[in-house]
């Protein structure tokens, strides 16, 4: 992922999310979707190895490429937990239509 200009904290980001993940999955991809408007917003473009965007991706790959980068984030931090229980959100999110 890359994030032009200034940077914004993945946790303001992911806030829509966090806030839904217990709700039903109607809830949750209305949060999908506010993510999404939140990365073509800031200019934060999904890319390859070498740096370059990605053509074709979905709101939801977007949103996943986000929220993975989030759950490293929290390791690095040493919350484990914290990022386990966003993998279950990100497996939930994957499954939805």
């Amino acid at each position: 992922m890359r994030e032009r200009g200034q940077g914004v904290p993945l946790s303001d980001l992911m806030e829509p999310l966090l806030g839904a993940s217990d709700g039903n999955d109607g809830e949750v991809l209305d949060a999908v979707n506010l993510v999404a408007e939140a990365i073509a917003a800031l200019g934060i473009t999904v890319t390859d190895a070498q740096g370059h965007p990605l053509p074709g991706v979905t709101d939801t790959v977007a949103v996943l490429a986000m929220l993975q980068q989030y759950r490293q984030q929290l390791v690095r931090r040493g919350r484990m937990e914290d990022a386990v229980g966003l993998g279950d959100l990100a497996k939930r999110i994957a499954g939805l239509k």
